[in-house]
């Protein structure tokens, strides 16, 4: 039988499933690892405002055991001392040297524009490599500090609403899709620069 290819497969979705509610998709810890491995950041504080599960926080606590952490989210998913709140619709005085997060996709954009008023240092997103693409997102990465896209040359697997194994295979989750870490660094002028994980 023929399959047929729908813009959802096409762009690396699935006709399998709906979508997680409020987008949660968890970063697979090694995927924070292949980013800390090959990005120098020096930061004696962190703030995730998307921390879920704590998926992101847990890997940045094993290579910055003394530094501070701060994290947030919209939802309680039960990781200790989270608090609770609408991160782009609520005035904060959090500041950090780093904000390292996976937003929803759909509020990526937003998400790292509030980032960048907030890290004294740095920004991290895990994010979908064709968050590249836009006309209006073109004009709006003219006037932000990015510098660095890692690319990941191996498919990564966000865990689906924080789920290890996709419940009904048994399975680890499969994804078609491309990812990157894409870092912001404050105060940074030049063109960004793509490299590879």
């Amino acid at each position: 039988m023929k399959k047929t290819l729908t813009g959802t497969s096409l762009a690396g979705g699935s006709v399998n499933y709906d979508r997680v509610e409020n987008d949660f998709y968890a970063t697979d810890k090694n995927s924070t690892r292949g980013l800390l491995d090959i990005h120098n950041i020096e930061s004696d504080s962190f703030y995730e405002p998307c921390v879920g599960q704590g998926h992101i926080v847990e890997v940045l606590k094993e290579y910055f055991p003394n530094a501070e952490y701060t994290y947030s989210d919209l939802v309680d998913r039960g990781y200790e001392n989270t608090q609770i709140f609408d991160y782009l619709n609520t005035e904060t005085d959090i500041k950090a040297d780093w904000i390292i997060t996976n937003p929803p996709y759909k509020l990526a954009k937003e998400f790292i524009s509030k980032s960048l008023t907030q890290a004294n240092k740095g920004v991290a997103m895990f994010l979908k490599i064709q968050f590249l693409e836009g006309q209006a997102r073109k004009e709006w990465f003219k006037n932000t500090p990015l510098k660095y896209v890692y690319v990941f040359s191996k498919r990564q697997d966000p865990l689906r609403d924080g789920m290890e194994l996709n419940p009904k295979t048994g399975k680890k989750w499969g994804s078609t899709m491309c990812f990157a870490w894409f870092v912001w660094e404050i105060g940074y002028e030049g063109e960004p620069i793509i490299r590879w994980i």
